[in-house]
């Protein structure tokens, strides 16, 4: 099982998903969110759009606020 550590992030610009060919937003510019970030250094957040939906963050479009 892959370790992590929960992370609050900024969301610095929209971030959009694929949904079977069709880009959906599921981040937008200044939200404060939560996510798990991975020790290969990936991030996963829930989108506060779609409850139970959750995938990988594009690194160049947040900024890590803190961790535990």
């Amino acid at each position: 099982m892959a370790k992590f550590e929960w992370i609050e992030f900024e969301v610095t610009e929209d971030i959009y998903w694929d949904d079977w060919g069709r880009f959906v937003k599921v981040f937008s510019k200044g939200q404060i969110c939560k996510g798990k970030l991975y020790d290969d250094g990936v991030i996963v957040a829930e989108s506060p759009y779609y409850e139970g939906i959750s995938d990988s963050v594009d690194l160049s479009r947040i900024k890590i606020l803190h961790d535990n």
